[in-house]
């Protein structure tokens, strides 16, 4: 089975950029016939520019849109889309990071969901512009981007009238190397990967696929998140031995025929195809 991998919103580490709030990643399921048969019907009815199907162009104006909505209908079981909105995902990680290092276990952390309704908490006291909440987001990118120290963050010097933020920095400030230790490299530096959000949405899709057993060739699309990215080793080596794990009542694992490899999307119309998905997704949303 082969599957091909793109995405769109990608802003990298910058999880609060305005512009691109939300990223969305694919997983679409492509032989030739069906690949011929989808280019066929957008050239046929959408003219093309530089022979490269852009999804972010296609889906803004109506003509593409009808297009699309036509591929959505007839192919839409051959996708797999995993979408984030980016400011949850660092609400979500500000917990992971800033809250679950200090238990001894958290497996009851997790399986009560008291980090769903910790990071639900801090989100939509963002979202509501709670002014220490968007301070904590911005401060707690920047130290994790390591554009800012922790010593250096407001964390110590915040309002604290919201009680769920009062009773974070509490925790957070209490002891400053154990939130570190989690976040930094043996060096002191930031790790690189902390806050991308690629390789959940690839796990996610290639999980799904495989769900069956199905081993899968797996293409993604060029991105820097997967130069010497030791999460992109892990992958290949759970999944050439088709690696299964229980996590938190799921199963996550799949089966890979070869080695995860990238390509560039202009010279390939899998690619272009699945960031068909992708970029719609995202105009939805």
């Amino acid at each position: 089975m082969k599957i091909y991998c793109d995405e769109s919103g990608y802003t990298g580490a910058d999880l609060l950029e305005v512009a691109q709030p939300y990223f969305v990643y694919s997983g679409v399921k492509l032989d030739d016939k069906t690949t011929k048969e989808i280019k066929d019907y957008v050239y046929k009815n959408y003219n093309i520019q530089n022979d490269e199907i852009k999804g972010k162009l296609i889906v803004n104006n109506h003509k593409g849109r009808e297009v699309i909505s036509h591929i959505f209908k007839k192919y839409s079981k051959i996708a797999r889309v995993v979408f984030h909105d980016k400011k949850y995902a660092l609400a979500a990680k500000i917990i992971e990071y800033g809250v679950e290092p200090y238990l001894s276990s958290n497996y009851v952390f997790y399986t009560s969901k008291l980090n769903d309704f910790l990071a639900t908490g801090l989100y939509a006291s963002f979202i509501t512009k709670d002014e220490s909440a968007e301070t904590i987001f911005e401060d707690f990118l920047l130290v994790m981007r390591g554009k800012k120290t922790f010593e250096e963050s407001s964390f110590h010097s915040l309002s604290k009238e919201n009680p769920l933020i009062e009773w974070l920095l509490d925790i957070m400030t209490h002891n400053p190397t154990i939130v570190l230790d989690e976040i930094q490299t043996k060096d002191g530096e930031p790790e690189k990967w902390i806050l991308d959000l690629t390789m959940t949405s690839l796990l996610g899709i290639l999980t799904d696929w495989s769900k069956n057993g199905d081993k899968l060739e797996v293409t993604c699309d060029n991105s820097k998140v997967f130069i010497d990215n030791p999460i992109v080793e892990t992958f290949n080596k759970m999944g050439l031995i088709g690696s299964r794990a229980e996590f938190l009542g799921t199963t996550l694992g799949f089966n890979l025929e070869g080695e995860v490899v990238n390509a560039d999307s202009k010279e390939n119309i899998e690619l272009q195809i699945a960031n068909l998905f992708s970029s719609t997704v995202f105009y939805c949303l």
